[in-house]
C-alpha cells in the first residue's frame, strides 16, 4: 500500500549534491593560505651596503642626508630596514640636527623614516645656547615637513634642563613643541 505519496527522488538527489558541493567548497576556500595582499612573502630583493642618499633644495644645497651600514629592501611591502641609520638634516640655514639609532625603517610611502633603539637627536648650538639632545628608543622622522615625533617615552636636555615626557612633537616649520604623558623634569633659564 502506497498511501497516496510519491517521492520526486531526482530532485532530493540533486540537492543533496549541491549541498555536499557547497561543504567542499567551503573546505578549500578556508584552507587558502594568502601571503600578503600582492602574494609576496617578506624576503629581501636587495642588499645596499653603506647606503648613501643625499636631497638638495632647488638652489643646490644639501638639505638632508641618510646613511646606513646596510640597507636591505623588501619587495612585498616596499619598506626597507636600516641598520646603524645616520640622518643629517642642514636646511634653512640652521644649526645641523643628526640622528642616530641602532635600527630604521623606511615604509613603502617613503616620508618617513622611523629609527629605533638607543636613538639619539642631536641639534648643534646656535646663538650660543647649549646643543639640544633628545634620546629614547623611537623616533619618527618627517624630513620634508621637518616633523619628529615619538609615542614612547624621551628625555630632551640642553645644558643642565633635563625633560622627561612619555612622547612628543617637533613641528621645526610651525615652530611648534608638544610633550605628551607625564611630563616632568627641570628647566634652567638662560641669563
Amino acid at each position: 500500500m502506497t498511501g497516496g505519496y510519491h517521492v520526486h527522488w531526482l530532485p532530493l538527489g540533486f540537492a543533496a549534491l549541491l549541498a555536499l558541493l557547497s561543504a567542499w567548497l567551503n573546505q578549500v576556500a578556508e584552507r587558502t593560505v594568502v601571503q600578503d595582499n600582492a602574494g609576496f612573502s617578506h624576503d629581501p630583493d636587495y642588499v645596499v651596503e653603506d647606503f648613501r642618499v643625499q636631497v638638495y633644495d632647488l638652489s643646490g644645497r644639501p638639505r638632508h642626508r641618510l646613511g646606513a651600514r646596510r640597507m636591505t629592501h623588501y619587495m612585498d611591502d616596499d619598506s626597507s630596514e636600516l641598520e646603524r641609520p645616520q640622518f643629517l638634516a642642514t636646511a634653512n640655514g640652521e644649526s645641523p640636527m643628526s640622528v642616530t639609532a641602532r635600527r630604521g625603517v623606511i615604509l613603502g610611502d617613503r616620508e618617513s623614516v622611523h629609527f629605533l633603539g638607543d636613538v639619539r637627536a642631536a641639534r648643534g648650538t646656535a646663538h650660543g645656547l647649549d646643543a639640544f639632545i633628545l634620546t629614547g628608543e623611537h623616533l619618527r622622522v618627517v624630513p620634508d615637513a621637518n616633523i619628529l615625533s615619538s609615542d614612547t617615552p624621551v628625555t630632551l636636555s640642553q645644558g643642565r634642563s633635563v625633560i622627561h615626557a612619555g612622547g612628543l612633537y617637533v613641528d621645526e616649520h610651525n615652530q611648534r613643541l608638544e610633550f605628551t604623558g607625564g611630563v616632568r623634569g627641570l628647566y634652567e633659564k638662560i641669563h
